[in-house]
């Protein structure tokens, strides 16, 4: 029989600004698994990807989005093949077209992800 587990959420919230502009990061941990949101002032769930650590080919796929942009796809795999754990990504960055942002933005997250987990 499988011994219970207390459920725990544990919630992380981190500001950086980007061309003076501030980007929100929040890291929501749950038991096995992280969800990720960054975005503007808005706060809005946008363009929603999770990411699977499965052994040898990380996985990721979109939830829900209005976009079709892989960046959220992305960061989910890179993070899930790192961790070994299922992340949830929401992405609300408007343009996601911008290179810079989405790099600036992933540069972060990396960071912020890192130092809750480690």
């Amino acid at each position: 029989m499988a011994h219970p587990v207390e459920p725990r959420f544990l919630v992380h919230q981190a500001t950086y600004d980007y061309l003076s502009e501030p980007l929100y990061f929040q890291l929501t941990q749950m038991n096995a698994s992280c969800w990720v949101w960054v975005g503007k002032k808005n706060a809005r769930l946008n363009d929603v990807s999770v990411g699977m650590p499965i052994p040898g080919q990380p996985t990721a796929t979109t939830v829900f989005g209005q976009t079709v942009g892989e960046a959220s796809r992305n960061i989910a795999r890179r993070l899930a093949a790192k961790y070994n754990q299922p992340f949830y990504i929401s992405l609300d960055l408007g343009n996601a077209n911008d290179d810079m942002l989405l790099a600036f933005c992933e540069k972060k997250l990396s960071a912020f992800v890192k130092s809750v987990l480690t």
